[in-house]
């Protein structure tokens, strides 16, 4: 069973140890890791797992242009915006190519009449990457981190089907017009009432509202929908997106991923288009011995996205048996130059209650080593895993042996993408 350590114990424990590595040849080779993964696997016969493409777009400018003059669903977005509008865009931290959709946005907008253009990003994203937006927009837009605590950044919306208040980031309430840019989750959702495919809440709300929200997760396990919600998927109240709904959110832009975590293609589709999307359900049959992949940019390596991927496995693999996370989490990609309240300058009396939401991806792993054994390849010190709880492997040596341990073995790409 894992441990349950404080996550600030954690923190300080992966902090002890430093791997000066440059940041690109650590993708290169986990890059090569998991090719070397797919190719024993398919030696061993493994089953693919994976519902995504092998598709890749040639040019993601022109996949957004194209997005956005031809929406699903909702007239081309120039014709929405009025000469000098205020834009928002909430970006989900987990997209591929960051830098280069944001830079196609600002360029297809900025053509279509739009004004000032700010991008909002979550707390969660690397301050690396968040410099390396900053620095390829330069000052033709505001790039914005959001904080969880700071009254002052928020607006009031409304309440929700509970008659508790809702709060939202500033940026996104002052805009003249909200566009989310999300990652496609190409399976249907344990909790299809509870995930809300714009990636508006609880994203971007107070951190009241996140813990709420992150208890009424816990006490619907089952994943059942409660009394009050409705039952009519065409229906936005007492749904996760109706804090997008009130918020006026009209279109979204949905990127889906191919099996390496690249583009495979960019569309822009009002909220009920996007809920309507094409989505597979769990496999029906399943494995003893699951991989589940983190393929993508090293922002994505995290333990959110590692409980995510722990997650999306557990729903193709038996009770009992074996997932395996391959990930190439470090010290550095995980908790350098995270975004924190405190540095926000936070301390009025009226600020929203600090909670730690680091812990709640070890709560989940907590969750799920009660009914599998949960292994993580990573480029963390292998000792300090293992004081969590947590199974380790190196290579892919060590990976197809244990493997040959069993009779059924299921491998799943870009694992974290998988399920809301």
């Amino acid at each position: 069973m894992l441990v349950a350590l404080p996550a600030a114990y954690l923190t300080s424990l992966i902090r002890a140890k430093r791997n000066i590595m440059n940041p690109s040849k650590q993708e290169s080779e986990f890059s090569e890791s998991i090719q070397a993964l797919c190719h024993a696997f398919a030696s061993l016969d493994a089953v693919s797992l994976t519902p995504l493409s092998e598709n890749k777009i040639d040019s993601i400018a022109d996949s957004v242009t194209t997005a956005l003059s031809n929406p699903v669903g909702f007239p081309p977005l120039s014709s929405a915006i009025v000469p000098g509008d205020q834009i928002a865009i909430a970006l989900d931290s987990n997209l591929p190519d960051l830098e280069k959709i944001s830079s196609a946005l600002l360029n297809a907008l900025t053509s279509f009449g739009a004004g000032e253009i700010t991008f909002l990003l979550d707390h969660d994203l690397p301050q690396e990457n968040h410099d390396r937006l900053v620095s390829g927009i330069s000052n033709r837009a505001r790039v914005e981190r959001h904080v969880t605590e700071r009254r002052s950044e928020f607006r009031y919306l409304g309440p929700d089907v509970s008659g508790d208040p809702v709060y939202l980031n500033r940026w996104l309430v002052d805009a003249d017009l909200v566009l989310p840019v999300v990652s496609h989750r190409p399976v249907l959702s344990l909790r299809p009432q509870r995930s809300d495919l714009t990636g508006i809440f609880p994203t971007f709300a107070d951190a009241e509202a996140r813990q709420r929200h992150h208890l009424s997760l816990q006490k619907n396990q089952s994943g059942n929908t409660s009394p009050e919600e409705t039952s009519d998927p065409e229906a936005m109240t007492g749904t996760a997106e109706e804090p997008a709904w009130l918020l006026g959110v009209q279109v979204v832009l949905s990127v889906a991923c191919n099996q390496a975590g690249e583009i495979a293609g960019i569309q822009c589709s009002s909220l009920e288009s996007l809920k309507s999307l094409p989505r597979k359900n769990h496999p029906s049959t399943t494995c003893d011995f699951v991989t589940a992949v983190l393929d993508g940019p090293d922002y994505h390596q995290n333990w959110k996205n590692v409980a995510s991927a722990a997650q999306a496995a557990a729903r193709c693999v038996s009770e009992g048996g074996t997932i395996v996370i391959w990930t190439n989490l470090s010290e550095e990609n995980q908790f350098e130059g995270q975004a924190t309240d405190e540095d926000s300058g936070i301390n009025g009396d009226e600020d929203f209650q600090s909670w730690d939401e680091s812990e709640v991806p070890f709560m989940l792993l907590e969750s799920l080593s009660e009914d599998y054994r949960i292994i993580i390849r990573s480029r963390l010190p292998a000792e300090e895993v293992e004081r969590s709880g947590l199974g380790t492997l190196e290579t892919t040596e060590e990976l197809t042996r244990l493997a040959m341990a069993f009779s059924k073995r299921g491998l799943l790409r870009c694992a974290h993408l998988h399920v809301n």
